[in-house]
């Protein structure tokens, strides 16, 4: 059972929160005020998508609140009982980012985040029904009550074997078949190489060969072994090489950073002199600094306080000129509205006109399709010419292929123009459904004109406050005071500028002293480096004839593992090839077995659910139909799930086209709730969004009779979700209004009735 709601900037919601009880809870409101909103919420809390945006309608950001501003986060939290234990799971979705943190609460305790696909997981296993499940058994969207009443009765067969998942019985049924087929084909091949392998295989060959490899390695490791004893001797001179050039290196370095240091020195004590000479003559430069940066602050801040208010003195400006022109809209849109009859005796007129167009492109298709299947039979034919009956020779033919070729070609033509024909006749009709639907909107020009006129009247006055305001601050601010303050200041800044400099020439001078110790204290020899570097290239010869002497063995024997990898991988794959050819003949004896249980239990599963399901709708019915001139309601198996309704003569009779509107409103519900019964015994939950489509009132009235009478018998908690008002009565549980009262603001207000 579902306890709470919360909703935070989801669509029109700006923070709402619903209480919900056993029984028949009701959402009324006017068409747009937010209630259907609620029930896409609940469905979201569970899954994480809702049937409009799982069928790619909208997106996830159409889902977070826009008006009166646009919200950057929506948060759905819903609270719900299974049995004696409470849950609770909240999403929210962040814009342009999707949803970016999922929760499941049980007893206030986390046990699955941040996932969204896991707490969904979490979320099915709880409820034992999947997303598509729920949207088609315990969600029925707007005006859809009737929906499984209005399929063909196979139609029916197939979306009631999905919710059940009866449908991948057959699914995978099918897909054995091709699994046995192909595995049939397998085992042929293997058998195949398998006796192909058998005469490849020379057994004297491999043996010689695993003696031949096993003395070239003797060879190669005896190599390795002088070679090592080379590159350690060598590793220990390159060390002692390393050491003696990074010496020299470092001592090249000390030269290089004393150099830059000195001619750094000099450049600095240049810039001071220039600095000195800029403060020369003003008395206490640093006071004189501080006072002229305050002048200039002050006039950058009413500088740009006049910067906004011009900005917002143009805006304005612009959006009275705006309603302006929208009001002069608002006047002619007035006059509009008569030219309305025209367009729909148009749009009939051009229905009528497309529907020759596709009639006579059919034909010039249909034409077409028979001269090119003749052209193909005419290019095969040696006999006589199957058109005219003369005798098929090199001439007759071409000229025959040629002229058909031509009326073809014609034809294409004629199908081209037809085409450009449909397509500016669609094009014509899309403009005049559009001229017509604003139209339809010219209704309310009259107040929105008023409104507009008084909105021009407030803007006009707010631009007059700003004009009196951009003329007092332009009278204290001028360009030429701010930029002889910043003169001033780059002068006076000197003052610092000189600090920093002496500071920066005495640690360079600290660190020219530190750079000459330095060079003292290094001990380096260039004539023992140059000894070291010859002994070093002396190895290195010795060593390069070694390894082109061990690359050598080494890639005669890389060659013949080569070989002997091959003819043992032969060997291996004939022992693989027996094993699979015994495996596959087993596994195909499986196969068959699997195929036929599958298609009993298909059969089986299918007959203990319908007879279920028509038990409970022959319970239901007698709670829900008041009258006595129908008694039970059932399924047909034999007839494709065809929906029948006994009547008083005791006669089974079609529920979808033999009976009144009220009658199949009743069946309908029946369904739903014998559907909800069967599928999710756990949360016994039904929801309905506007379920008195195409309802008369007294049909209407009966219906939240029976909600009200009956709602403790037939379900544990069930929502009704609509504009009528003749429902209000129906609620047993809580009972809420909807309503967007402010139409600026565009957010949904909730009343709580009882």
């Amino acid at each position: 059972m579902i306890e709470r709601v919360k909703l935070k900037n989801w669509k029109s919601h700006h923070e709402t929160k619903l209480e919900f009880d056993e029984g028949v809870n009701a959402l009324i409101g006017t068409m747009g005020s937010g209630k259907s909103s609620v029930m896409e919420a609940v469905v979201f809390a569970f899954y994480g998508t809702t049937p409009s945006h799982n069928s790619r309608d909208i997106t996830l950001d159409d889902l977070i609140r826009r008006n009166p501003s646009q919200a950057d986060k929506a948060i759905v939290e819903i609270e719900f009982r299974i049995g004696k234990e409470s849950y609770s799971v909240r999403r929210e979705i962040e814009r342009d980012k999707g949803t970016t943190h999922s929760e499941l609460r049980k007893e206030g305790e986390l046990i699955e985040a941040p996932s969204t696909r896991e707490v969904t997981e979490q979320v099915e296993k709880l409820l034992g029904l999947n997303f598509k499940a729920f949207s088609r058994a315990i969600y029925s969207e707007q005006n859809n009550l009737d929906l499984f009443l209005n399929m063909r009765p196979g139609t029916r067969k197939k979306r009631i074997d999905e919710l059940l998942d009866i449908d991948r019985f057959e699914d995978a049924r099918k897909n054995t078949v091709k699994v046995e087929n192909n595995m049939k084909k397998e085992l042929e091949n293997r058998q195949e190489a398998l006796g192909e392998l058998e005469d490849e295989i020379d057994e004297e060959e491999l043996e010689e060969l695993e003696k031949e490899i096993e003395s070239k390695k003797e060879r190669i490791e005896k190599l390795q072994e002088s070679l090592e004893e080379r590159e350690k001797k060598l590793e220990n001179r390159n060390k002692e090489l390393k050491e003696l050039e990074d010496k020299k290196e470092e001592v090249e370095q000390l030269e290089e950073k004393k150099t830059k240091l000195e001619t750094k020195k000099q450049s600095i004590q240049e810039r001071i002199n220039e600095a000195e000479e800029k403060i020369e003559g003003i008395e206490d430069p640093e006071r004189e600094l501080e006072k002229n940066r305050k002048q200039k602050e002050k006039l950058e801040d009413k500088n740009e306080k006049l910067g906004k208010l011009r900005e917002k003195k143009k805006y304005l400006e612009k959006h009275t000129e705006e309603i302006g022109e929208e009001i002069e809209q608002l006047e002619e849109e007035a006059e509009e509205f008569e030219k309305f009859e025209e367009l729909e005796e148009e749009l009939e007129e051009l229905e009528e006109k497309t529907d020759k167009i596709k009639k006579k492109g059919n034909s010039y298709y249909a034409e077409r399709t028979n001269l090119e299947e003749s052209l193909k039979t005419l290019k095969e034919t040696d006999g006589d010419c199957p058109t005219c009956g003369q005798e098929m020779d090199k001439e007759h033919r071409e000229k025959v292929v040629s002229e058909r070729k031509q009326k073809i070609q014609e034809l294409k033509q004629k199908e081209k123009e037809l085409r450009q024909k449909l397509e500016d006749k669609d094009e014509r009709k899309e403009k005049v459904v559009e001229k017509r639907d604003e139209l339809l909107e010219y209704k309310s020009s009259e107040d929105k004109l008023k409104e507009e006129r008084e909105e021009l009247e407030e803007k006009k006055e707010k631009l007059q406050d700003i004009v009196e305001e951009v003329e007092k601050l332009g009278e204290e601010f001028s360009e030429e005071k701010l930029e002889e303050l910043e003169k001033k200041i780059d002068q006076l800044e000197s003052v610092e500028e000189i600090r920093e400099l002496e500071e920066k020439k005495e640690h360079i001078e600290e660190k020219l002293e530190e750079t000459a110790e330095e060079l003292e204290d290094i001990d380096f020899d260039e004539e023992k480096l140059e000894t070291l570097r010859d002994e070093i290239s002396e190895l290195k010869e010795k060593r390069s004839a070694e390894k082109q002497e061990l690359k050598s063995d080494k890639e005669i024997v890389e060659e013949k593992e080569k070989r002997l990898e091959q003819m043992q991988s032969q060997v291996e794959k004939k022992h693989e090839l027996e094993k699979e050819v015994e495996k596959l003949d087993q596994v195909l004896d499986y196969v068959y077995s699997y195929k036929t249980a599958l298609k009993e239990t298909q059969i089986e599963l299918r007959q203990k659910f319908v007879a279920r399901l028509n038990d409970l709708m022959d319970d239901i019915w007698t709670q829900v139909y008041p009258y006595n001139d129908y008694y039970s309601i059932r399924l047909n198996v034999e007839e494709d799930y065809l929906v029948e309704i006994l009547d008083s003569d005791n006669n089974w009779i079609s529920a979808e086209a033999e009976v009144s509107g009220g009658e199949r409103h009743s069946a309908a519900l029946v369904m739903r709730l014998a559907l909800s019964f069967t599928i999710s015994p756990k949360i016994q939950l039904l929801m309905l969004d506007e379920p008195t489509h195409n309802m008369d009132s007294a049909a209407v009235e009966k219906l939240a009779e029976t909600l009200r009478q009956n709602s403790d018998n037939l379900l544990k908690q069930m929502f009704i979700v609509t504009h009528d008002i003749a429902l209000e009565s129906a609620a047993t549980g809580k009972l809420y209004r909807l309503e967007k009262k402010n139409t600026e603001t565009g957010l949904t207000e909730v009343e709580e009735v009882n």
